[in-house]
């Protein structure tokens, strides 16, 4: 007789614990055309405001803004992943940022252009508080526990593929056509992943009950998965971990990139999209080598992987300090990004397949939003701050605190989870 766990993770009886079952198919499918989206969304919206105003204190603080929804409804899109029919939410969740994507375009030309665009950036960042949880939660329902690490590289390399086609396809669009076609593209995206969702996208549900209000059961939910988090010391200090990487790092990253390529080495958009390309390529290889030995990255390899990225991160501060010519700073920051990003997803992988596996079947979604919320709550604080830093000094300056901030990082939680595997 089948067992209840080959139940749970929607294999049935005659999957066993093959890694692309038909129920993780259909998420991968469908996530590859709203993640496009995404990547469109973000990646040309503030950087067409950075080409009109020039401003670093702008792009940081708009790129911030549109942040503050998603650390703030990341616990809400938790319970919902945990207690409503997760293909219900990955639709509305696509089927509004098309909506949103067609108004933008109707009002592109408005003289109201920066309160739009936070108001638009700000809505998709709400949608994907919502969203991420769902699939993040549904992962461990459609796969066997024993690929949940792969089927997690496997949902991140998706991310870095979109992440090279939507940064660099956007970019050449808006370099040469402007802006229209490129918000047009990203509309249908998202069009087209709430139509694979309604047709393909079956995700195992039972619902859970509830003798409470939907106040105090959220509260509840909320307080079980606190209790789970502060009740393993191994996952509170690796999330506050990632919480200091995202304010030290990962802004300087989101910020510094696009300033450095387009306002001080005065390079193209096109350029630009190639740069945010190499971050995805980045994000690929690191996702590659995971999915091909998963029983190298466990947590307690954080630290390593947070070490050997302070080195992309010195390297970048030396060509700036350096002032080569324009092509060949260039392409010392792509392949410094590409490093980072490679180590960093790796990280991102190790922890969530951890959670994954760690948290009770009621409590997955919740206790991976609430390590969302915690990991990015920094991230708005350090994109306000880079992009004013780097208005006022060097890029080099920056890119040398940032590198030091994050070995401290690393050296810190190294420590503590040493502790705790004596």
């Amino acid at each position: 007789m089948m067992g209840h766990a080959a139940y749970r993770n929607g294999l049935g009886p005659d999957r066993g614990d093959r890694l692309f079952t038909p129920g993780f198919r259909a998420i991968v499918a469908s996530q590859v055309f709203s993640l496009l989206g995404i990547e469109i969304l973000q990646f040309v919206l503030p950087l067409h405001l950075l080409n009109l105003t020039g401003s670093g204190t702008l792009y940081g603080m708009v790129l911030a803004a549109g942040f503050i929804p998603y650390v703030g409804l990341s616990p809400v899109g938790g319970i919902l992943a945990d207690r409503t029919r997760k293909r219900g939410v990955m639709m509305t969740s696509d089927a509004l940022l098309a909506l949103v994507m067609a108004g933008y375009l109707a009002l592109a030309s408005s003289e109201a252009l920066v309160p739009l665009t936070v108001g638009v950036l700000m809505i998709a960042f709400a949608a994907q508080a919502i969203y991420h949880p769902c699939v993040q939660s549904a992962v461990p329902l459609v796969v066997a526990s024993a690929r949940i690490t792969q089927a997690t590289a496997v949902a991140n390399q998706v991310s870095m593929i979109t992440g090279i086609a939507g940064p660099v396809v956007g970019g050449l669009i808006f370099g040469f056509f402007g802006l229209v076609p490129i918000v047009a593209a990203a509309a249908a995206s998202f069009a087209v992943s709430c139509a694979l969702v309604a047709l393909f996208v079956r995700i195992p549900y039972e619902p859970p009950a509830r003798t409470q209000g939907v106040v105090a059961t959220a509260v509840s939910d909320i307080r079980d998965a606190v209790g789970f988090m502060r009740s393993r010391p191994v996952l509170w200090q690796t999330v506050a971990a990632a919480t200091l990487v995202n304010l030290f790092g990962a802004s300087f990253i989101n910020v510094g990139t696009p300033y450095v390529v387009t306002e001080t080495l005065g390079l193209s958009n096109q350029l630009m999209g190639v740069a945010q390309g190499a971050l995805a390529v980045g994000g690929l290889a690191g996702g590659c080598v995971v999915a091909l030995m998963p029983g190298r990255f466990g947590i307690y390899s954080v630290p390593r992987l947070l070490a050997v990225s302070v080195a992309g991160l010195l390297v970048m501060a030396g060509a700036l300090a350096a002032r080569p010519a324009p092509l060949p700073a260039f392409a010392a920051i792509v392949a410094c990004v590409m490093w980072i990003m490679a180590c960093c997803t790796a990280l991102s992988i190790a922890v969530t397949s951890h959670l994954q596996r760690e948290a009770p079947a009621m409590l997955v979604g919740k206790v991976m939003a609430l390590a969302m919320t915690a990991a990015n709550l920094a991230t708005p604080a350090g994109q306000m701050v880079y992009g004013v830093m780097f208005d006022q000094v060097p890029g080099w300056v920056s890119a040398l605190l940032a590198a030091a901030a994050m070995a401290a990082v690393a050296a810190a939680l190294a420590r503590a989870l040493a502790r705790q595997r004596r």
